[in-house]
């Protein structure tokens, strides 16, 4: 490779990854505001008020759990129930938001961020000067499964998809003018 191709390259993979980054950052910003991508669900930036069941043990909020297991919460929130299997599962009856509600998260609008381990593994995976392209997306194997559910496949029992992976034509414009 001649030094003016090498140069080529080198800025051409430093536009890339600016670009990748860029893409990132308005990804994340997009998901903070509860604001998704065409081809997603109608209603998916609010949560659930539908009841659902599921493990106690998935609770992310150990006080939440403790208080649930306790009856804490009235039989019209909450009810628990052992499986067949001997596993202990709640009912909650005022669905997803009530949850969060309850573990002291904001629940007016879909943010993709409980922990913030899905935004925090959003990233540029990969440059390809040679293809012109950027590849985004999520470093850890339990994000990407995550990424899939909203993405593609539908989260949780109504398969509520939250595309918020790519950005819209605006987005790129926005981008491209800060290069």
């Amino acid at each position: 490779m001649n030094e003016n191709a090498m140069i080529r390259e080198i800025v051409n993979r430093s536009l890339l990854a600016k670009i990748g980054s860029r893409t990132v950052l308005i990804i994340k910003r997009r998901t903070a505001k509860g604001v998704f991508l065409k081809g997603s669900s109608a209603g998916g930036e609010k949560y659930s008020t539908k009841p659902f069941v599921m493990p106690i043990g998935a609770v992310k909020k150990k006080d939440v759990m403790m208080k649930m297991l306790k009856g804490g919460y009235g039989k019209e929130d909450v009810m628990i129930f052992k499986t067949k299997g001997g596993g202990t599962w709640a009912l909650l009856k005022k669905g997803y938001k009530w949850l969060r509600e309850q573990s002291g998260r904001q629940s007016e609008r879909v943010d993709l961020r409980w922990s913030g381990t899905l935004m925090r593994s959003l990233r540029v995976i990969d440059v390809s000067p040679e293809k012109g392209e950027v590849v985004i997306g999520h470093g850890e194997a339990r994000s990407r499964k995550i990424a899939e559910y909203h993405n593609v496949s539908g989260a949780g029992k109504g398969k509520t998809i939250r595309k918020y992976l790519g950005a819209t034509e605006k987005e790129m414009i926005e981008i491209l003018k800060g290069l």
